[in-house]
């Protein structure tokens, strides 16, 4: 039996030093003294990068390969299970016993799963086989009424399955148990699908790394000196490891997608007002729910339009049922951010080219690439958007509208003794604040960004760019490259949909791109990744393959 809900992991220890080395300057001095760490980063990459992996292969050791997938049902998607299970070719009760194995298999080498209810899953699993012995239901009425009928799913822990942990990585929050599904989770059990997991987040869900001290360090199925991405990573690597076929996020900044990417699977932020975000610990209910969207993550791109229209309740905002063209569809794109600090990797920016180049050569599209200098700072509108909605502090959430001083959290994190990880205290420390000259200036670019947006946009479009200028970070240095994730973030303030898509390895771990369109064109992006499925081959195995 795993045992969830302990740490597997402590939070990096290994690189302790590496913290202490950060955090024993001046408060005042730490934003500026990331972004020289930033800069240095940039200015001598490649060679950066080749010393950081072999710092961290000295310091962890060699990567682990998870155990090879030995079960053909661990290769279906969400769709072909459905339908096997429909037809009675397969039973509810051996998928759920084939990931149910699986999940116990790989946790020791990922710490992805935080709870399980792996004996409620079968006894649900086989109460589904019974109902199917019975049914007097056509294959017919019950693909349209259950559509997901038997499928197994994880769900990031912060988002609420009723009677599993939901502390959202907060040592505070410990052993709180989820009252009632959330809208999400409902609409996935309303289709038919099973819960069997939840799944490693960031404290609060504000990084772009899965690690806390209730749970430990997520790590990279790939790669384990490699970040999962955050805050949806749990998601990410589970799904990743073959140990789920799909699951659900959410996305204030790139949680979904920038995991999704990590790990190299699929992963769609919807349309803003598309998904309910109801049922998510801490409450999203308030101003910044505008900017959170709930969405699928999943191996296989096959089924992401099945599982978005499932999570809307098959909302009519989006023309689900539109047969999308191509030849039709305008294709803009931009390789990279224009900023040297934030500038594409080689293998990122030919992603990019060999995408644009399938639409140009397969739909005779004349793709553009556009310019949008406003984009450099994409990752300070994002922050000044947040201080604008009125929502509370980073450092007031780490205290829960109590005290706290992050001078005395940094002191005891130094000597691994707050309960608070060393982003989390940076994030509180740097968390923008002030309406400054910046700050305005910042709301005006985002209202010229916002239109140039609104007329590339124009009837229908897409709009290609890098989920992330660079592959998978190694732990830690995700925080002086914060501000990189500007590629993610600024979708989400727009409220448009954007769907990650792998797009193959650079060094060994995955890379991705995503499909941008106006709001409520959620249609167009996940049609532009069932295409690029063709291109770049989606969701390749971490491990060997013996089924």
């Amino acid at each position: 039996m795993v045992e969830m809900g302990k740490p597997s992991v402590r939070f990096c220890p290994q690189l302790k030093g590496f913290g202490m080395l950060c955090f024993t300057i001046p408060f005042t001095m730490i934003g500026a003294v990331m972004e020289c760490l930033r800069i240095v980063l940039a200015v001598t990459r490649p060679l950066s990068d080749w010393v950081l992996n072999f710092f961290y292969r000295l310091v962890m050791g060699k990567s682990k390969v998870l155990p090879p997938i030995d079960n053909k049902i661990l290769l279906l998607s969400a769709v072909e299970l459905a339908e096997k299970i429909r037809k009675r070719q397969l039973s509810c009760e051996e998928v759920m016993r084939a990931y149910v194995a699986r999940s116990r298999e790989v946790h020791k080498y990922i710490n992805a799963a935080t709870d399980e209810r792996y004996d409620a899953a079968l006894k649900e699993a086989r109460a589904v086989d019974a109902m199917l012995a019975s049914t007097t239901k056509t294959e017919e009425e019950i693909a349209r009424d259950t559509p997901l009928l038997g499928v197994p799913f994880s769900c990031k822990e912060a988002i609420g399955v009723k009677g599993m942990l939901q502390t959202c990585g907060l040592v505070r929050a410990k052993g709180r148990l989820c009252p009632k599904d959330s809208d999400s989770a409902a609409m996935y059990r309303k289709a038919g699908a099973i819960p069997y997991a939840v799944t490693n987040v960031p404290e609060l869900c504000m990084w772009w790394e899965s690690a806390n001290h209730v749970y430990g360090m997520t790590k990279n199925p790939y790669d384990n000196a490699r970040t999962v991405g955050g805050s949806s990573g749990g998601e990410g690597a589970i799904i990743a490891a073959a140990a789920a076929v799909i699951g659900i996020g959410n996305d204030i900044a790139g949680s979904i997608r920038l995991p999704a990417s990590f790990c190299g699977i699929y992963g769609h932020k919807p349309s803003r007002d598309l998904i309910s975000n109801k049922g998510t610990f801490p409450d999203s209910e308030d101003e910044f729910d505008q900017f959170v969207s709930t969405g699928p993550m999943c191996r296989y791109a096959q089924d992401l339009p099945l599982l978005t229209r499932v999570l809307s309740n098959n909302s009519s905002k989006v023309p689900w049922d539109a047969k999308v063209d191509f030849r039709k569809v305008r294709i803009y794109y931009m390789e990279e951010i224009p900023d040297f600090l934030q500038r594409s990797t080689p293998d990122i920016k030919n992603a990019v080219r060999k995408a644009v180049t399938h639409f140009e050569e397969q739909f005779g599209q004349k793709a553009v690439k556009v310019n949008l200098p406003e984009m450099k700072y994409a990752f300070n509108m994002w922050e000044c958007k947040l201080l604008e909605c009125g929502g509370p502090s980073f450092k007031s959430a780490l205290a829960e509208d109590g005290k706290i001083n992050l001078h005395w959290e940094l002191f005891k994190c130094l000597f691994g003794l707050s309960e608070h990880t060393l982003p989390a205290i940076y994030f509180g420390m740097v968390d923008r604040r002030t309406k400054d000259k910046f700050y305005h200036k910042c709301l005006e670019m985002y209202d010229d960004l916002k239109r140039k947006f609104e007329d590339i946009f124009q009837g229908d479009a897409i709009f290609l760019l890098p989920t992330q200028c660079e592959p998978p970070m190694h732990y830690l240095t995700t925080i002086p490259k914060y501000p990189n994730i500007g590629y993610t973030c600024i979708f989400s303030i727009l409220g448009y949909p954007s769907t990650q898509i792998p797009t193959g390895f650079s060094d060994g771990v995955p890379i991705g791109i995503q499909a941008i369109s106006r709001q409520f064109q959620d249609h167009l992006t996940i049609a532009a990744g069932l295409e690029l499925d063709k291109v770049f081959g989606g969701w390749v195995s971490p491990c060997p393959i013996t089924a």
